[in-house]
């Protein structure tokens, strides 16, 4: 089981946030499959990316793979189902019209929420990763005032913990196994 905090995962969500703290991040952590596999389930090609200039990049991570979308399709959100067939798969999506952390496994939807109000969770096992999300700030009752200072990194770690993926620093910097996806546009 991670123990990954906010803290953890604050150079990641640093990393797709601008000077004016919009923040544009679509990623998922996959469990046991590697980088190319990953990429093979989505219907991804290793490659260049295209003239849109949209793609996806897979991380070799510890426990698996995190994939970040390049550009603004959502591929990884879209494509959780077939990446967790036979493994878990925990999506974070911040976007300027969504914010979403999604767990599914073996293509099952296990629980799925907005980091701003868990209380409005869905899935067939809702509660499943309830000791986290509490042990991470992000089950906000009625009587709180504020939103969490940090939910977007909370988020991140959610997935980390519920998926046994780390990716560190480090292995971010040593480069992706990137492929476009222009043809894969809903």
């Amino acid at each position: 089981m991670s123990t990954a905090t906010p803290a953890t995962y604050a150079w990641l969500y640093e990393e797709f946030t601008d000077d004016v703290g919009e923040t544009w991040l679509c990623t998922t952590f996959v469990r046991d499959i590697t980088p190319r596999e990953a990429l093979r389930r989505i219907d991804v090609a290793p490659g260049p990316l295209g003239d849109s200039e949209s793609g996806v990049a897979a991380y070799a991570a510890h426990g698996g793979t995190v994939l970040i979308d390049h550009g603004w399709s959502e591929i990884v959100y879209l494509k959780a189902d077939e990446l967790s067939m036979g493994t878990a798969a925990a999506t974070v999506r911040a976007t300027t019209s969504a914010h979403d952390f999604t767990y599914t496994e073996n293509a099952r939807l296990i629980t799925t929420f907005s980091p701003y109000s868990y209380k409005f969770r869905e899935g067939d096992d809702p509660d499943r990763l309830h000791q986290d999300v509490n042990a991470l700030g992000l089950d906000l009752k009625t009587e709180d005032i504020e939103y969490p200072a940090t939910p977007l990194p909370r988020a991140l770690a959610l997935a980390a913990r519920a998926t046994g993926v780390h990716l560190s620093p480090a292995q971010y910097a040593t480069g992706p196994l990137i492929g476009p996806t222009d043809h894969l546009y809903p």
